[in-house]
C-alpha cells in the first residue's frame, strides 16, 4: 500500500502516516495536488526508478483508491475518491516516462524547461535552420516540385525521430549516473530534455508541412 506523510484522516482523525486509503476508517485520503509525486506512489526520490516496483505501486494504490470502491459513500467521500484517483494516476504518467520524469525532477528543484517558443538549443541551431527552410520550400511549392521536396522532408523527419528514440533511451542511462540535485547535474538534465523537447517540436512541424504540401495531391502522409 502506498504511505504518505499527511495530515490526520478527514473521517476518523487516524494520525501518522496514511495510505491513500485510511488504514483505520477505509476512508479516501485527501491529497494536495502538490503532493510529491514520488511519496504518492511510495518511491523513493530518485531520477532512476524500478519499473516492476513503480507498477506493483501504482496497481494496488489504484485499485484502492478507485471510484468504484466508493459508489456507495456520501458524495465527499466519493470527490475525494476521484482527486486522489487522478493524482495516482498523474504520478504513474509523469514517473513511468523518462522524459516526464526528468522534467518533473527540473520542477522538483526549482526549474522549468522552457516551452516551444524559448531559445533553440545551440548544437541544433544549423539543423533547425535548414529543417525550417525545406519547410517553407514544401508548403511553397508548386506540383512539379512537390514530390521531390515531400521525399526530401520525410526523410529528414524519419531521421529526427529516430534521433528522439536515442535520445530518450540514452536517458536510462544518464539517470543512473547523476541521481542528484547538483547543479551541473541538473543543468545538463535540462539542455538533454530540450534537445528532445525542441526535435520533438520540429517533428511536429515536419508532420504539419507535410499535410499541407501534399494537400491536393493523391498522396496521403
Amino acid at each position: 500500500m502506498t504511505h504518505v506523510p499527511q495530515a490526520a484522516c478527514w473521517r476518523c482523525g487516524a494520525g501518522g502516516d496514511a495510505a491513500v486509503v485510511c488504514a483505520t476508517c477505509g476512508a479516501p485520503q485527501r491529497l494536495a495536488p502538490t503532493t510529491d509525486l514520488f511519496q504518492v506512489l511510495g518511491l523513493p526520490r530518485r531520477l532512476t526508478v524500478d519499473d516492476r516496483q513503480l507498477e506493483a505501486r501504482y496497481h494496488a494504490a489504484a485499485r484502492a483508491i478507485h471510484p468504484d470502491r466508493f459508489q456507495t459513500a456520501d458524495a465527499q467521500t466519493q470527490a475525494v475518491s476521484v482527486a486522489t484517483s487522478a493524482l495516482v494516476n498523474r504520478a504513474y504518467r509523469t514517473l513511468r516516462d523518462p522524459v516526464a520524469r526528468g522534467r518533473y525532477w527540473l520542477e522538483l528543484h526549482g526549474r522549468r524547461l522552457a516551452d516551444r517558443g524559448g531559445a533553440v538549443p545551440p548544437a541544433l541551431v544549423a539543423e533547425v535552420f535548414e529543417t525550417q527552410e525545406r519547410l517553407a520550400e514544401l508548403r511553397a511549392a508548386t506540383a512539379p516540385e512537390r514530390e521531390v521536396l515531400a521525399a526530401e522532408v520525410r526523410g529528414l523527419g524519419e531521421a529526427l525521430a529516430a534521433r528522439v528514440r536515442t535520445l530518450r533511451a540514452a536517458l536510462g542511462d544518464r539517470y543512473a549516473e547523476w541521481n542528484g540535485d547538483g547543479n551541473r547535474t541538473l543543468d545538463e538534465l535540462g539542455e538533454r530534455l530540450a534537445e528532445i523537447a525542441y526535435l520533438t517540436t520540429l517533428l511536429g512541424d515536419i508532420e504539419d508541412a507535410m499535410g499541407e504540401g501534399l494537400r491536393g495531391t493523391h498522396h496521403r502522409h
